[in-house]
């Protein structure tokens, strides 16, 4: 089923004009961008990390 979705995704792009040549460029972005969902990075995880420090009161710029 998702690969017919794809072929209507790709003609609907057509249709609206876009080049072959973008098309392809948000292909590749759309499968990046899923993939990166699934598997957050360890930066992603670190930020994530940091942010929860400092919403819990736990870290902050204020000097001991």
């Amino acid at each position: 089923m998702k690969g017919m979705e794809r072929r209507e995704d790709r003609e609907i792009l057509r249709t609206a004009g876009f080049p072959e040549t973008e098309i392809e460029r948000l292909s590749r972005f759309r499968s990046a961008s899923k993939d990166r969902i699934r598997q957050p990075s360890a930066e992603d995880r670190r930020i994530e990390f940091v942010r929860w420090l400092v919403a819990t009161g736990k870290l902050t710029d204020q000097i001991a």
